[in-house]
């Protein structure tokens, strides 16, 4: 019989002597998936061998505590963690998407809590952007399921699906893996965000958190979270978290304001064989967006720049809310079943503004202020009704420049989905049989306008609105074979995925026509995983993969409009078979990980955005290869002292002719916005309640492209950061306090001036325009955890 106790698994000695009679396979089949199932910080997602090591045994010998779990081998990949410790100790200037600067190859655009940024691409890894990424939260996508990405996409570049205290850890799995570690869009490899879970123990956390950027702006951050403990009688655990930001930026004119609320329930059941969890995220959040801002003013005016609001702003209101409700169960000594149900919405409503008293005749549709375009497109050739609309801003606002001075823009999306999988164990077998079943829906439609707010009328004055759906659905088998008294492991794995998706647009503005438009794709995802350990502390390892990205919504409703009969959809998936080799090595001098890449990449998307017909064109134009090394060390050196450091060199060029809309690229040309090498290092100091960290941040110069993608032979700086943080935790002996935490943080120690993105606008004229990087921000946090 097996009974729970806090986060701590028994096995009676009756039952202990009834599994030692089976087979040595099974008993190590079902140590394996008990654990998975309990509340222990071990995860079973990664279906790595294990068993399970016994720490300690009571005076008598009756009841043996399986106090952890040990991997016998580990992944067959090179998997980076952004550990506990590192996002306990981020500071309040970051977010969930900055966070990952701490994983080598990661190029990190997003900034600030509310995750800002002026680019529909919020990082690169390993050569891939944002949108060619899974990102994951508890197993389940958090990404746009029509252009990809946890954010940033299709204009919303004040998107918060996730606050730095709702998530515990963060991995990051490169390239292609076994099927169940792969998620929606697993192109360049795999983000996956853990929760925050409920402890055993009662406690009640109320923090306060502030800080300033060097000379404007900053971020304060008010939030308490109850812990409630294991319940006597059912075992359940609860954790309930709010907290609210208020973030006005670095940049002028800017902020974030976010509601951020977030629940978690860990249930036992069937004596400790059986547990349900359920996960509950909103977060709404009210902003200004940021935009990319000329060169030349930057230098002129300082990295603050951006316009005055009579002259053109973006203001946004967004909301994600993510519910996911587990269930794991041992079934026998033979099979464990889970499943998965999710619900996701996604909801962004902005209006931009652009003062139409800045209207240049002398380029068409273009505002222009300080010498430079400004703002959104105008819409002078709206000055009298359309076909389609009977708006006359003429008539209203006295010209068509000043009656299109507002755009409404919305896109919400709502998911639902499904994921159940069985675990098989045998003697040198764990197999698993899973799927995913996934139903999303998007509303998307721009209204303008002279005055705010907007009317939203269809026929009057929409410029488009469609209705979206898209099907994601695959079935997956996957093997990890155990060899060798479990020196070597065997990854085999297949998934099979199906996607549809459907497209409809009524007339409007942009679309003489409305219509429908949908197609399915299918395809394969093969993979194979080895990782062997020839000797202690070696650990060798290969895989090799296949993974595919479907074609972003643009490439379906820029079929319609044109003609009565919606064109057919010719644009294929993207596609990577990737190749990972590296060596792990482990042991209480050094600990590191080296390892080599090559990503063929195929296929690849360009998108064209014509302001005349207001659609945004998708193709394939050619194919790449990314290739690299990463290099990832530990050391400790002395009395709690520890050193740490990364590194990742990536080459990434075309490999065919690509010629488009958008220009032409030539076998050997590098593909843009992917940084020759990133770095970090830092020293680390531990010991009792004392914690400090101080760390540096490199990242390589990177080509440039046009604002159309056409790299262009200018690159964009290399550019540095040092960070520093430290807390200290003081124990209270009170009868109701437990502690009081103190942290301080600085960012950007040095104040460098860099630039994380820039590139070439070609119209109306050729200039540069980019997005400069934050300022020094020094901080501080006070937490105080009563019990």
């Amino acid at each position: 019989m097996k009974i729970r106790q806090g986060n701590k698994i028994f096995i009676s000695r009756r039952a202990e002597a009834v599994v030692s009679t089976m087979a040595p396979a099974i008993l190590y089949a079902a140590v394996v998936a008990a654990v998975s199932v309990s509340a222990t910080t071990f995860s079973y997602a990664d279906g790595a061998g294990v068993v399970a090591s016994t720490e300690s045994q009571n005076p008598s010998g009756a009841v043996t505590e399986v106090g952890s779990v040990k991997k016998v081998a580990p992944p067959e990949k090179a998997v980076t963690s952004v550990s506990k410790k590192t996002v306990t100790h981020a500071s309040p200037a970051q977010n969930f998407q900055s966070v990952l600067k701490h994983v080598p190859g990661m190029n990190v655009i997003s900034q600030g809590p509310g995750n800002l940024s002026a680019t529909d691409n919020e990082f690169t890894y390993q050569g891939f952007t944002s949108a060619q990424m899974a990102s994951n939260f508890d197993g389940v996508p958090i990404i746009n399921t029509f252009r990809g990405g946890a954010g940033g996409t299709g204009d919303n570049h004040a998107f918060t699906p996730l606050t730095m205290g709702q998530i515990s850890t963060v991995k990051v799995y490169s390239g292609a893996n076994q099927p169940s570690q792969n998620g929606i869009n697993s192109l360049g490899g795999t983000i996956s965000y853990e929760p925050a879970l409920p402890t055993s123990k009662y406690y009640l956390d109320v923090d306060a958190s502030g800080g300033k950027y060097g000379y404007r702006g900053g971020n304060y951050t008010t939030g308490f979270a109850v812990n409630s403990g294991a319940l006597p009688g059912t075992g359940t655990e609860m954790l309930f978290k709010y907290s609210y930001t208020h973030a006005p930026s670095f940049m002028n004119n800017i902020f974030a304001k976010i509601n951020s609320y977030y629940f978690a329930l860990v249930q036992p059941y069937n004596n400790g064989l059986s547990q349900l969890k359920l996960i509950a995220v909103y977060n709404n959040e009210s902003a200004r967006q940021p935009s990319l801002v000329p060169l030349t003013l930057l230098a002129q005016n300082g990295r603050s720049y951006q316009p005055p609001l009579d002259v053109a702003s973006s203001s946004t209101n967004t909301h994600a809310l993510n519910v996911i409700l587990s269930w794991k169960s041992i079934l026998n000594n033979y099979m464990l079943a889970k499943t998965k149900v999710f619900i996701q919405q996604q909801a962004a409503n902005r209006t931009s503004f652009t003062n139409a008293a800045y209207y240049n005749h002398n380029y068409y549709g273009y505002a222009t202020y300080d010498g430079y375009p400004v703002g959104t497109n105008l819409e002078p050739w709206a000055a009298y009704p359309s076909v389609n609309n009977s708006y006359n801003p003429v008539a209203l606002f006295g010209s068509g420049a000043a009656g299109t001075q507002f755009h409404n823009y919305i896109d919400n999306i709502q998911s639902i989905g499904f994921l159940p999988s069985m675990t098989f164990f045998a003697p040198h077998n764990t197999i698993e049989l899973g799927a995913m079943v996934d139903y999303s829906q998007d509303h998307s439609a721009e209204y303008w306008y002279g005055s705010s707010p907007v009317p939203n009328v269809d026929g009057y004055n929409n410029a488009w609105n469609e209705h979206d759906s898209r099907n994601y659905n695959y079935v997956y088998l996957q093997d990890n074979i155990n060899l060798l008294n479990g020196a070597l492991h065997i990854y085999p794995g297949v998934k099979y995925n199906i996607v549809s998706t459907g497209c409809d647009d009524v007339t409007g503005y942009y679309y003489s026509y409305g219509g429908h438009v949908n197609n399915t794709y299918y395809f394969w995802e093969p993979s194979l995983g080895f990782s062997y350990t020839p000797i202690h502390n070696v650990n060798l390892y290969f895989s090799v993969g296949k993974t595919n990205k479907v074609p972003n919504i643009s490439a379906f409703y820029s079929a319609i409009g044109t003609t009565p009969t919606p064109a057919p959809i010719s644009v294929q998936p993207e596609g990577d078979i990737s190749y990972d080799a590296g060596v792990r090595y482990t042991s209480d001098v050094v600990s590191g990980n080296l390892s080599v890449f090559r990503r063929n990449f195929n296929n690849i998307f360009s998108e064209y955005y014509n302001p005349a017909t207001g659609m945004t064109y998708e193709y394939n134009n050619g194919n790449a290869l990314y290739q690299g090394v990463t290099l990832d060390l530990g050391v400790p050196i002395k009395d709690h002292v520890s050193l740490f450091g990364s590194y990742n060199y990536t080459s990434a060029k075309y490999s065919t002719l690509s010629t488009g809309v958008n220009g032409t690229a030539y076998p050997g040309e590098y593909r843009p916005y992917i940084p020759m090498y990133t770095a970090t290092t830092g020293i680390r100091y531990e010991h009792g309640g004392l914690y400090a960290a101080l760390t540096g941040h490199f990242v390589g110069r990177q080509y440039m492209a046009t604002n159309k993608g056409q790299t262009i032979g200018v690159t964009l700086p290399s550019y540095d950061t040092l960070d520093f943080t430290t807390s200290y935790e003081v124990p209270i002996k009170s009868t109701y306090v437990k502690s009081v935490k103190f942290s301080l943080y600085a960012d950007n120690i040095l104040d460098n001036n860099y630039l994380v993105y820039a590139e070439q606008v070609t119209k109306p004229f050729s200039y540069y325009r980019g997005q400069a990087g934050a300022p020094v921000f020094v901080g501080s946090n006070v937490s105080v955890r009563f019990q």
